[in-house]
């Protein structure tokens, strides 16, 4: 009976034993089959391609860092931030690129990352080492926080076309647009007045003007003023803050900046807002390229403070002259208000008064002071002056023939190049200070002889 039981107990044992090892066996095994944490960080520059040199001023250049375990990510990587003079650098997308690769028959999890740099001018560049904090999955369970840094990389940057070295606005972008709208508070007036002119301006008004531009693989601090000062009188500027945004679409970094100014219209007449031009650099195509946009010429309306404003130094010329104008006549009248008038004078008011006996007695009055002769036909023998002088005499009413004449005498009896003085003042009816002086001249006509005779 002991024996039996004794029997009893070691089989019971046995299969205690055998069950024991098939049970624990897949679990020993399976334990031994996971690998060990493996973890790996490798960082590049995005290649620049060959033809188009060194990267450029301004020019996006992305840094990649990627990470790869043969587990798998349980928490967020930290990079941490570094300072590289005289270049930019931004951490445009917060989110990594996922992704699994198969490598010797194992899964890898792969995360992404990039960084924007951008120089600000030319020279050689050292990436420092970046320290990046993972947290990945333990075989056994729960997590464990690794500390990677990537090796230091160089790169170099230049201006890429030696004409932007003058004019200063430029930037550098893959892709760039630019555009504008305008707005006046003409075009409201318009639309509450049905008889007024669309866009009709006055002094006072105010006129808008927007201009957008907007790039890929830029930023928009790197995107220059659009709209430059203006140096007009006609317009005050009263520009507005800058609007700038990034964004990223499609894996696309788009960048926007937008100017705003309004102006003020301060007097009327033509004005003109300058047409714009901006120069960018494409990194893609690598060429220089210029977009412009046209300016406006603005017809505005005066009022009339803003026209005296405009036209008040012609105005006060314009009086002046007339002022002057006013008192040398008045002054003139009130001298030959005393004094005799020039025969000039007499003989012009006589032919325009039709005072035909008048004309020929001022025109022998002439002929004695200049000749001391009475008689015109001795002042030459020239048949054509023979001719004048007896038509003169036997005319009545011609004004031409009469102007004619004295224009003639004038002519004729006119004194030498020296004596111009005494000439201007006979002429004005000036009188000498000394009347008992007489110029050589006044001693020929004292004769009655003409000049050329008295000689010979």
């Amino acid at each position: 009976m002991c024996n039996r039981r004794n029997n009893i107990c070691r089989w019971l044992l046995a299969t205690t034993t055998v069950l024991s090892t098939l049970l624990l066996a897949p679990v020993t095994l399976g334990a031994e089959a996971q690998p060990a944490t493996q973890i790996t960080l490798k960082s590049w520059l995005k290649d620049q391609p060959a033809e188009h040199g060194p990267y450029a001023v301004n020019q996006q250049i992305t840094l990649y860092l990627e990470l790869a375990t043969n587990r798998w990510f349980t928490a967020g990587t930290r990079i941490s931030q570094f300072e590289l003079p005289g270049v930019m650098v931004k951490q445009r997308s917060e989110m990594a690129t996922n992704f699994t690769q198969r490598q010797d028959g194992d899964t890898w999890s792969h995360q992404r990352w990039e960084l924007s740099l951008y120089p600000q001018q030319s020279g050689q560049f050292e990436i420092p080492a970046i320290a990046v904090r993972a947290t990945v999955a333990r075989p056994e369970g729960g997590s464990r926080q690794i500390t990677l840094t990537t090796r230091p990389q160089r790169f170099a940057a230049a201006l890429p076309d030696p004409a932007l070295t003058v004019g200063g606005r430029w930037l550098s972008a893959s892709k760039l647009t630019l555009n504008q709208t305008w707005r006046s508070s003409g075009d409201n007036r318009a639309e509450d007045d049905k008889g007024s002119d669309a866009g009709e301006l006055r002094v006072g008004d105010a006129i808008t003007r927007t201009v957008t531009a907007s790039g890929q693989d830029t930023l928009s601090v790197l995107i220059p003023a659009l709209i430059p000062t203006l140096e007009s009188t006609g317009l005050q500027a009263y520009p507005a803050q800058p609007r700038l945004s990034d964004t990223q679409e499609r894996g696309e970094y788009l960048s926007t900046r937008e100017d705003q100014t309004t102006y003020i219209v301060q007097q009327g007449g033509a004005l003109t807002l300058p047409p714009l031009e901006l120069r960018w650099w494409n990194s893609q195509l690598g060429q220089l390229e210029t977009l412009t946009l046209p300016g406006q010429t603005l017809r505005v309306h005066h009022t009339p403070a803003s026209w005296l404003a405009a036209y008040w130094p012609w105005l006060i010329g314009v009086a002046s002259g007339l002022a002057l104008l006013a008192l040398t006549r008045l002054a003139i009248a009130r001298y030959y208000r005393h004094h005799p008038r020039p025969l000039s004078w007499q003989y012009g008011t006589a032919i325009w008064r039709k005072q035909w006996g008048t004309v020929r007695v001022l025109a022998y009055r002439y002929l004695r002071a200049r000749r001391g002769s009475l008689e015109l036909a001795s002042i030459s023998s020239d048949p054509a002056w023979q001719q004048q002088q007896a038509a003169f005499q036997q005319a009545d009413g011609d004004r031409p023939q009469a102007f004619k004449m004295g224009w003639a005498l004038v002519k004729r009896l006119s004194l030498p190049t020296g004596d111009g003085v005494a000439r201007l003042c006979r002429t004005v009816g000036w009188r000498p200070a000394l009347p008992g002086l007489t110029t050589r001249v006044d001693k020929s006509a004292t004769t009655g002889l003409p000049a050329s005779d008295k000689e010979r």
